[in-house]
């Protein structure tokens, strides 16, 4: 099997939402659409680089400026959808702040010209000047005129960003008091609504010293807060689905404790009938730490799985990033590996913010950004069409541990499934415990894999059985059939070449392709060994670099 050819395959007058999210979306910031001059720069490199856009999140910016503004900006908007879809690049929109995300960022972008409600107030009484309550009229309002206003040119996609949030609004609830139980707008209007909806008589002091004696008034507030920002959300919905059907809602969001976010998710699907998307993560902005970007593809599959998800949610997004987008930052060679590590974890499709035209000139993004990622697009989107049907596979996480351990122990090679898939067994705590990668002898490491493959009863899809370091894992289909394996070298040497044990592999299948980034295909023989498993060695693969070995029948 080749990697797929690219192919403009949209037709210029699409307007309508797709049922297959697409795979490499580009977000912008508002900067990029506030002039025609800018506009035209942005579009060339896109256009350029086509095949690492396949859809465009134009930016509402940050603040609340008068609802005017939004009128002009929209305008453009239409006429530069126009351009994208021209050439086949499916314009879609992101909502880049509600709530706002703190005090500082929203001083810093477009002004509070068009506020009228007073601000999100935290636990302690400290209120926002520019973040707002979501519960305020006039907050609600301006939303859902902003919601009609940018729904006139049909975006495919609308994306509310992470500050649509219960904490994390600086100065009023910072986030080292979420941990305390910092959560919610404590406003007058708040508290009101609450006491109305309780039955209660409470000051903010009141509910506050009465929280700190009843876990159960906590959980009544926890639901109560994210009914509030669920809230905006479905008012929003409402206004962009009245004047666009078609288009789709999504929701940006971290990781939380639980799966109250999920009330949002279903707002969104509720107020629209169509399917929804998350696009989830957060960090890991910068090449310093590679490992950072790999534990951030195992966050999102765990927030995917702790969400429950729902077959409605079409769109699990990675969020891969790039701060402040400077030269320093993070390469090329970074964005590929954790957008193919999120896919392999049970991401389908990929929003990449790396341009901000104030930080770096757009030729700068084209040439060492955009270029590097559309010339290898084709293994991306080959590994993406490869997956479609499949699941991820192998040792379930049944642990409470945090990610960055899971991901440790998952680089000795075990095949440990952070999210939703098919389990052949459980990754459990006592297995983390005093786990340290970086101690383990060759010998050491095999054997692990050798123990976990009897506790899973000779049932694990893939046994790595030369010592390595790095992440291995499979996808299967529903019935079990091994698809493809994923393998990222997690180290700043080449890996000489491995041997896998191969499990349910059909007879038929006497080869597989191995194919890494910056390499052409090698046709490698599936070699059948006792008990019905077949093996496979793949080729050693430099450093920090990826790489996936194809299973699939050839006809």
């Amino acid at each position: 099997m080749k990697p797929v050819a690219f192919a403009f395959a949209l037709a210029a007058s699409a307007v309508s939402a797709i049922a297959e999210p697409s795979l490499m979306q580009i977000r912008l910031k508002s900067e990029h659409t506030q002039t025609d001059a800018q506009w035209a720069k942005t579009f060339k490199i896109l256009r350029d680089n086509r095949a690492a856009c396949d859809e465009v999140w134009f930016s509402t910016g940050t603040g609340y400026p008068a609802l005017e503004w939004h009128r002009e900006h929209a305008r453009r908007l239409a006429q530069y959808a126009g351009q994208l879809r021209s050439v086949g690049i499916v314009p879609s929109l992101q909502f880049q702040a509600t709530i706002g995300h703190d005090d500082h960022t929203f001083k810093a972008g477009l002004g509070a010209d068009g506020k009228t409600w007073s601000g999100f107030t935290g636990r302690g009484g400290t209120e926002c000047r520019y973040c707002g309550c979501p519960r305020q009229a006039g907050f609600l309002a301006y939303y859902r005129e902003a919601g009609r206003i940018y729904a006139a040119f049909h975006p495919a996609w609308v994306w509310i960003d992470d500050d649509l949030r219960v904490a994390g609004h600086d100065p009023g609830s910072p986030w080292s008091k979420a941990k305390d139980g910092w959560i919610g707008c404590w406003c007058k209007t708040c508290i009101a609504a609450f006491n109305a909806e309780t039955g209660g008589n409470w000051t903010r002091e009141t509910l506050d010293e009465a929280m700190k004696v009843d876990p159960g008034l906590y959980d009544r507030w926890e639901k109560f807060s994210f009914d509030g920002i669920a809230a905006v959300a479905r008012a929003m919905a409402e206004e962009i689905h009245k004047v666009s059907p078609e288009t789709r809602l999504a929701y940006q969001h971290g990781p939380y404790r639980n799966d109250s976010q999920l009330a949002v998710y279903r707002a969104l699907y509720d107020a629209t009938g169509l399917g929804t998307g998350g696009r989830l993560g957060g960090g890991a902005y910068y090449d310093m730490n590679p490992h950072g970007q790999m534990v951030k593809a195992f966050d999102a599959a765990r927030q995917c799985r702790c969400l429950g998800n729902p077959r409605w949610v079409e769109a699990w997004c990675a969020e891969v990033e790039t701060w402040p987008r400077a030269f320093a930052s993070r390469t090329a060679q970074s964005l590929l590996d954790e957008a193919f590590a999120s896919l392999v974890v049970g991401m389908n499709c990929l929003s990449f913010l790396i341009m901000d035209p104030k930080i770096e000139e757009d030729e700068w993004y084209g040439e060492n950004l955009l270029s590097p990622l559309a010339v290898e697009r084709p293994l991306l989107e080959a590994y993406w069409r490869s997956c479609m049907g499949t699941v991820p596979a192998g040792f379930a996480d049944a642990t409470g541990a945090p990610s960055d351990a899971l991901y440790n122990f998952a680089l000795a090679g075990v095949p440990v499934m952070p999210g939703p898939g098919m389990a052949c067994g459980e990754v459990t705590n006592a297995d983390l415990a005093g786990f340290d990668i970086r101690k383990m002898s060759s010998s050491a490491l095999v054997d692990l894999r050798r123990k976990m493959d009897e506790r899973s009863g000779g049932k694990a899809p893939i046994v790595v059985e030369t010592p390595s370091v790095g992440l291995f894992l499979p996808r299967v289909t529903p019935e079990g059939v091994l698809r493809s394996v994923a393998v990222v070298n997690a180290r700043i040497d080449v890996q000489k070449p491995v041997k896998l044990r191969l499990r349910n592999v059909p007879a038929s299948v006497k080869t597989a392709t191995w194919w890494a980034f910056h390499g052409k295909g090698v046709s490698l023989p599936v070699e059948r060994i006792a008990n019905g498993d077949a093996a496979v060695v793949i080729p050693a693969l430099s450093a920090w670099n990826c790489g996936w070995l194809d299973l699939t029948e050839v006809e």
